[in-house]
């Protein structure tokens, strides 16, 4: 089975005032036991988030700007909430740069309150040190499949 990381964006229908939760609930309906679905959105949806616990999905999010919201959706049993980039079809040095940049603007993982998980064709190699060199710990699994994921977190948060 392969991971897909499925991108919703509402923030045109949100800013036109349309109600986007029937095309939320069918995309997560649609959602295979590794999927994730990312929605972009206008502000934190505090109630969505609500409604797809209690279905058993656990989410992350992160604020890009003052009117971007993005929520990763997913099922999971672990603790520390992930957000997810797909790196699989980028070209090295590519995926560890998009890492690396990403980790850096985001003060959510340097404190430990969210963990990245990246999805990558092989094992980052040259990433590895880097990662160890900026404080944080990993985690790799493969997946039948062969896509790499690496769950990343603070060296005191859990992976």
């Amino acid at each position: 089975m392969t991971r897909r990381l499925i991108d919703l964006d509402v923030r045109e229908m949100l800013r036109a005032r349309e109600e986007p939760f029937q095309r939320i609930m069918a995309a997560v309906s649609e959602l295979e036991p590794m999927d994730v679905l990312q929605l972009h959105a206008t502000f934190k949806p505090d109630p969505l988030l609500n409604v797809l616990l209690k279905r058993g999905l656990r989410h992350a999010v992160l604020q890009l700007d003052e009117e971007h919201f993005v929520v990763d959706f997913y099922k999971s049993e672990e603790e520390l909430p992930y957000f997810h980039l797909d790196n699989r079809g980028l070209e090295p040095p590519q995926p560890m740069v998009r890492t690396l940049e990403f980790l850096e603007k985001r003060s959510e993982i340097k404190d430990g309150a969210l963990g990245l998980e990246i999805w990558n064709e092989r094992v980052p190699a040259f990433l590895l040190p880097e990662l160890d060199d900026a404080g944080f710990s990993y985690n790799l699994i493969e997946d039948p499949d062969g896509t790499v994921c690496v769950r990343i977190a603070r060296s005191s948060g859990e992976v």
